[in-house]
C-alpha cells in the first residue's frame, strides 16, 4: 500500500519533501494557515500527515486530515491536499480506506468556489458553504 500516515516522529525525514506539495495548498488562502502551524499541528498529533509513495517516484502527494466526533457520526477533514498524485481515484480510495480505519463516518473538506469542480470530479458532493466574520 503505497498510502501511508506519518507518525509526528516521522515528520522530519519527510517534511522537506511534503512542505511544498502543502504549500501549494496553503498559498490558495494564505491567511488560513501557514507551513509552520501545519508543522506544528502535526508534532503535536492534533492533525494528521498522509504521504502518497508512488513507486518508482517517491513521495508524489501529501494531505493534512483531522477528525472531529459527534454524537452519532466521526467525521474526517481533510484540510490540505498537495502533490500530483493525490487526487487520484485510487490514492483518494486508500485515503478513504484509512479514515474508515480510524472510525470516520463522512469525510469532508472546505474549498474555494474554484476547487469546487476538483473535487466533485473525486465523488464529493457540495452541501454547505461557509460563511465567515472577523471578531
Amino acid at each position: 500500500m503505497p498510502l501511508y500516515h506519518i507518525q509526528p516522529r516521522e515528520l522530519p525525514q519527510v517534511w522537506g519533501v511534503v512542505a511544498p506539495m502543502l504549500q501549494k495548498a496553503i498559498d490558495l488562502d494564505p491567511n488560513s494557515t501557514s507551513a509552520q502551524h501545519v508543522n506544528y499541528t502535526i508534532r503535536i498529533g492534533a492533525v494528521h500527515l498522509l504521504v502518497w509513495d508512488e513507486p518508482g517516484e517517491g513521495l508524489t502527494g501529501a494531505a493534512t486530515v483531522s477528525f472531529t466526533d459527534y454524537p452519532t457520526e466521526r467525521i474526517a477533514h481533510v484540510h490540505l491536499m498537495g502533490g500530483k498524485g493525490i487526487v487520484k481515484k485510487h490514492v483518494f480510495e486508500e485515503a478513504q480506506n484509512w479514515m474508515r480505519l480510524q472510525g470516520a463516518t463522512k469525510a469532508q473538506c472546505w474549498c474555494q468556489d474554484n476547487l469546487v469542480p476538483m473535487y466533485e470530479k473525486m465523488g464529493l458532493t457540495n452541501t454547505h458553504k461557509v460563511m465567515r466574520i472577523e471578531l
